[in-house]
């Protein structure tokens, strides 16, 4: 790698395997900031070592969501997330399920799982 050995990495992947905060990002393919793929790739990693993670990702919109219909979307999501962790309450489906690229806009899986 290179560079002096006492500064830390320059990438949050190098410390993947510190968090271990529940972690919601947001990470949308049009962001003129940071590369898609690097939001896939440390997304991957925490996944990979167990860590509990969910990304979210807004098809066409930039670093955040623009249109009141992504906003909504996000707003309502950040919400089932912290009300699950924080307050106990059951987790949305699209938690502890996900969803699959395939059936995107299909589905929203904001109903509570038992």
């Amino acid at each position: 790698m290179g560079g002096d050995p006492s500064l830390p990495h320059n990438s949050p992947l190098f410390f993947a395997d510190q968090v271990n905060t529940p972690l919601l990002m947001m990470h949308n393919d049009q962001d003129g900031a940071v590369p898609w793929y690097q939001g896939i790739e440390y997304f991957l990693a925490l996944r990979r070592l167990g860590r509990p993670v969910w990304m979210l990702n807004y098809n066409g919109q930039p670093h955040w969501v623009t249109t009141k219909a992504a906003q909504r979307d996000f707003a309502t999501r950040m919400q089932q997330f912290f009300d699950h962790y924080l307050k106990g309450e059951r987790a949305p489906r699209w938690m502890v399920e996900g969803i699959p690229a395939t059936r995107k806009g299909q589905t929203l899986g904001l109903d509570p799982v038992d």
